[in-house]
């Protein structure tokens, strides 16, 4: 994915390694963008920075945190 083709706001997916080193993705919200690609992840209380290689508009592996809206 592109660092240009990414907007503050866009839900993303992080493709990362989870416990027991299985592959998931979680979803994120863009919050920054500058040298890193700041993001915030669904249930975490921390701010992340990744790279743009590590995200997606659409899941590689199965998503472990999914917004559920009612």
């Amino acid at each position: 994915m592109n660092k240009k083709d990414i907007k503050i706001g866009d839900t993303l997916y992080w493709n990362t390694t989870g416990a027991f080193g299985i592959n998931i993705s979680l979803q994120c919200k863009v919050i920054d963008i500058g040298r890193w690609i700041w993001v915030h992840v669904n249930g975490n209380l921390a701010y992340n920075n990744l790279l743009q290689s590590q995200l997606s508009k659409e899941p590689l592996y199965k998503v472990t945190n999914k917004k559920v809206s009612k």
